[in-house]
């Protein structure tokens, strides 16, 4: 896992810890403040973003973090 530097980043890691077995992801990177890139063990790419409404979601990893 990361080391979260913001709220958002925490909520992210909290939700990715929820949602996914230890093994199951091969990295992560933070991109933005509300923004991590994870890379799951068959080497897909997605984004999660934090929204400001404090939800977390997985988008494309074609979108731009905001």
């Amino acid at each position: 896992m990361f080391v979260a530097q913001t709220a958002e980043q925490a909520k992210i890691r909290a939700w990715l810890e929820e949602q996914f077995q230890p093994d199951e992801l091969r990295a992560m990177e933070i991109v933005t403040r509300n923004a991590v890139r994870i890379v799951d063990r068959y080497h897909d790419t997605a984004l999660v973003v934090c929204r400001q409404d404090g939800t977390v979601e997985i988008v494309s990893d074609d979108a731009e973090a905001c």
